[in-house]
């Protein structure tokens, strides 16, 4: 089963889906049945990959990746690791994102996701209050 974080991107997406279903297949999707029934998610599944609304079947890929993905052997993206880091951490790298100002003339895309992430933050915690 999903982790707790999926199912509530998995219920979104549901909901999404719950009128173009219905407007195109006459099926009435029940989420709650849906996170708890296999084959019911199989199902329902299969008529939104099936589908003429582009937007449905949208919904019905990504939640096929979500819900089914590792265990039927479908490609899933493997999720993004972001890394934990302290608040005494998020303060030096706020202090090497200030002295790494654009003026050096790196452009963002050479920039480390952490350096990124303190120049984020240095907007918060300098400045006028």
């Amino acid at each position: 089963m999903a982790s707790p974080n999926d199912d509530s991107k998995i219920v979104n997406y549901l909901v999404r889906m719950v009128v173009p279903l219905r407007r195109e297949f006459g099926q009435h999707l029940d989420v709650q049945h849906f996170l708890h029934d296999l084959d019911y998610a199989q199902d329902v599944l299969k008529k939104a990959l099936a589908s003429q609304d582009a937007r449905l079947r949208e919904y019905g890929e990504y939640v096929s990746k979500l819900r089914l993905g590792p265990r039927l052997g479908q490609p899933n993206e493997a999720p993004v690791a972001m890394p934990k880091t302290s608040s005494k951490t998020t303060s030096s790298a706020s202090a090497q994102a200030a002295s790494a100002s654009p003026a050096q003339g790196t452009s963002t895309s050479e920039l480390s996701e952490e350096e990124l992430r303190a120049r984020i933050m240095k907007k918060y915690t300098s400045g006028l209050r």
